[in-house]
């Protein structure tokens, strides 16, 4: 309990009092070592709960600021349609390979800064985000197919080398270290070999040879109507973070 106490009190000094007022809803899928909710709500965030047996739906996330999916280790994503998110998610998207939410609890300050910045950036976006971590097996294979996410999951990763421009700027980062991202005994679960132009690189592994966490802005279907009638400009203008 005084580590719990003392990783919640360093990271929740870090905001103002009303960082997390946005509407979160939270997906857990279960599984092995899920931990998402109980790590959210050490840190002050209230949210709403779904999961298999009960659906995110269109009105969720048009109800909500932010969309979190917890560490998918042997757990069932079914509860999240990809056509939905294609349809909904129109915010900022933050997909990383770190389960944050596990180590935590368990003192780790930097996963729960990390955890508590990376929801922040989810819901900062002005349309509806998504904050989803460290999937595995079949890595991030929920996602919609014309976000032209790639990743392979596994375990055993254990080093970050470097924090790119883009995840600095995204504010992610801030007070962290890429030490401070390694070692946590299997530090991330997943590597992006893929993603299309609405995301970048934020963190890279080891040898930067690994894309350990991507993020960017998901354009809303008007906007993706723009682009093709010339509305390039619009879309360049919204993704600058």
């Amino acid at each position: 309990m005084v580590i719990k106490r003392f990783w919640t009190t360093c990271v929740l000094l870090a905001f103002s009092a009303g960082a997390f007022a946005a509407n979160i809803l939270v997906y857990d899928g279960g599984g092995r070592q899920a931990g998402i909710q109980t790590a959210l709500t050490s840190l002050g965030m209230v949210f709403d709960l779904r999961n298999p047996g009960n659906p995110v739906t269109a009105a969720d996330l048009a109800s909500h600021n932010v969309l979190v999916a917890g560490w998918n280790y042997l757990g069932d994503m079914s509860g999240i349609s990809p056509s939905l998110l294609a349809a909904g998610i129109t915010g900022n998207v933050l997909l990383s390979g770190h389960d944050p939410e596990v180590h935590a609890p368990w003192g780790n300050t930097s996963a729960a800064t990390f955890l508590a910045q990376a929801v922040w950036f989810g819901q900062a976006g002005g349309g509806t985000g998504l904050v989803a971590l460290g999937d595995y097996s079949e890595a991030f294979a929920w996602l919609p197919e014309s976000w032209g996410v790639s990743a392979t999951g596994g375990f055993s990763a254990e080093k970050v080398s470097s924090f790119t421009s883009a995840g600095l700027a995204s504010g992610v980062y801030a007070g962290l270290t890429p030490a401070g991202m390694s070692d946590w005994g299997q530090s991330y679960h997943a590597r992006f070999n893929a993603w299309g132009g609405s995301f970048a690189a934020f963190e890279l592994g080891n040898g930067d040879t690994e894309i350990v966490t991507i993020g960017g802005v998901i354009p809303e279907p008007a906007t993706i109507l723009l682009l093709g009638l010339g509305g390039t400009a619009l879309l360049r203008r919204r993704r600058t973070l």
